[in-house]
């Protein structure tokens, strides 16, 4: 994995709950500007409930990875820290 300490994806979980409410907000905004002054809320809820429900579920991978390149632009790799798929030692 690509975890560097426990509880490292927080960072990712928070970028996706940022996202998912972002577009939620823009979603609410542009529909009560479009249905303005007869604003209904079944139509701007049936819009919202996937947004809010499939946005975190197919943004996770991407968050996830995102996130591990702010980490390594805030925290770089110190020298042995990241692995390479091979220990000295190891019999080949």
């Amino acid at each position: 994995m690509f975890e560097r300490m426990p509880g490292h994806f927080v960072g990712a979980v928070g970028m996706s709950t940022i996202l998912t409410f972002g577009l939620i907000l823009i979603t609410l905004v542009a529909g009560v500007a479009i249905m303005y002054p007869d604003v209904r809320a079944v139509p701007l809820l049936a819009v919202m409930w996937p947004i809010a429900i499939l946005m975190p579920v197919l943004f996770h991978p991407t968050a996830k990875t995102l996130w591990v390149a702010v980490d390594l632009l805030m925290n770089p790799l110190e020298p042995g820290e990241a692995g390479g798929g091979t220990e000295e030692g190891a019999s080949e």
